[in-house]
């Protein structure tokens, strides 16, 4: 049967920019309806949150309101978080919506649909370590990186009273864990520009705890190796190979029973699907909690349900599953579409196929590394510095483009540049 309700959950990469493309091919047009469930009204790219949790970027500028652009490209926004899902009825419940008061604004909600797709990302996994959840902030979500910003503004308060160092540990040197530790430093060296007087570099004290023996592990060696050099040139304490057992008010404790200080703590290690999969006993789950899919990303066992980005696990002909990336999930997201669009016409749907750009990733304005591979070039290429920079903000001008065309993007981020041009340059409130 032809899907004339699609229903997405989940506003991230993948889920927004299918929601998207879907709206103006048949949203606009009547063909379909598209709907697009996040629990929060406001999109930031997951890659930039980071940005968020310093200060780097503003949300109110970067942050993409759903409704609006829902209006604008063709699709309906619900607001709501995913409790409930009956696939015999084919319906999904929606939890209640409580203002910032804890009022409740609206009753749960059952969302009718024809075809479903489950896009509702990753969280960090703490592989159960004692205290993690207690101690740590998880940069998964742009409540939490707003969290760890406020954290932030209040240490630099204290920090410029007491002159006192402050010492902020981060568990996972994955891409996350890298950016965040190098921004930190950009941000302490701004500072004194907006009447922080008492602060300088000098003053903070960055911990990165990596349990693999590179960093950046699962990328190239060469990529890994050139993070390393530039977070040692700016003074991040790198601890490689280094496993933490459990987390304390005090900071983090490794196997050899060493305690690592610090008094703001994150974990970035590692992602597996969100809890809440867990209560819906239709859907096979892998080790990592992340759904089981085929090769058209269609949930084994169910017709009218899809799951697709770090959600997901399909694996590929290399027996390998597609990897937890920003750059799968768009690729993911344009497939789905052709594949149902496809259904809609009664055409056949065409497998998924995955193409490894390379990585790339930002170490703020001190540097940037990565490889481009793929159909790119024959084989792995490494690149660093000003033009690895200028790679990566390609980048997110794709995955605007995703968004709201090219022509449409390109006016978005020049619109963008101008207002960070009059604005502060750090977000300090």
């Amino acid at each position: 049967m032809a899907p004339k309700r699609i229903v997405i959950v989940g506003g991230g990469a993948g889920g927004l920019a299918l929601a998207s493309k879907l709206g103006r091919k048949l949203g606009r047009s009547g063909k379909a309806e598209i709907c697009l469930v996040d629990k929060s009204p406001v999109h930031i790219w997951k890659p930039k949150l980071h940005e968020v949790a310093v200060g780097v970027i503003d949300q109110s500028i970067e942050g993409l309101l759903y409704r609006d652009h829902g209006l604008k490209n063709g699709y309906r926004f619900l607001r709501g978080e995913l409790i409930g899902c009956d696939p015999l009825k084919r319906q999904i419940t929606l939890s209640k919506v409580l203002n910032h008061e804890g009022e409740q604004l609206l009753d749960e909600r059952h969302v009718a649909y024809d075809a479903l797709v489950l896009a509702i990302g990753s969280v960090s996994n703490s592989f159960n370590t004692p205290g993690a959840e207690q101690h740590c902030i998880f940069l998964d979500n742009l409540e939490s990186a707003n969290v760890f910003h406020n954290k932030l503004l209040d240490n630099l308060l204290l920090l410029d009273e007491t002159k006192e160092k402050l010492s902020i540990g981060i568990v996972g040197a994955g891409a996350t864990g890298v950016e965040l530790a190098a921004e930190l430093y950009h941000v302490l060296e701004s500072v004194k520009d907006f009447g922080y007087l008492h602060i300088d570099k000098s003053h903070l004290e960055i911990h990165l705890i990596e349990a693999a023996q590179q960093l950046l592990p699962g990328l190239p060696d060469k990529v890994g190796a050139g993070a390393q050099s530039v977070l040692d040139h700016i003074g991040v304490r790198l601890h490689i190979g280094v496993q933490v057992k459990e987390v304390t008010k005090e900071g983090f404790i490794t196997q050899d029973g060493v305690l690592i200080p610090a008094g703001l703590k994150v974990w970035a290690a590692g992602v597996k699907g969100p809890e809440l999969l867990r209560q819906f006993t239709f859907l096979p789950l892998n080790q990592r909690n992340q759904i089981e899919v085929d090769a058209c990303m269609r949930v084994k066992g169910q017709e009218y349900i899809y799951a697709l980005g770090d959600c997901s696990s399909l694996i590929m002909d290399n027996g390998k599953c597609v990897p937890p990336r920003a750059q799968a999930a768009a690729q993911m997201a344009a497939t789905l579409y052709k594949n149902l669009v496809n259904r809609l016409q009664g055409k056949a749907e065409l497998p998924f196929r995955y193409q490894d750009y390379g990585s790339l990733v930002s170490l703020s304005r001190f540097s940037a590394v990565g490889n481009l591979m793929g159909n790119l070039r024959s084989g792995s290429l490494f690149i660093e510095g000003y033009l690895a920079r200028i790679m990566y903000m390609s980048l997110y001008q794709r995955h605007l483009a995703s968004l709201y065309g090219w022509f449409s993007a390109l006016v978005y981020r020049l619109a963008q540049r101008l207002l960070k041009w009059h604005r502060p340059k750090l977000k300090l409130h």
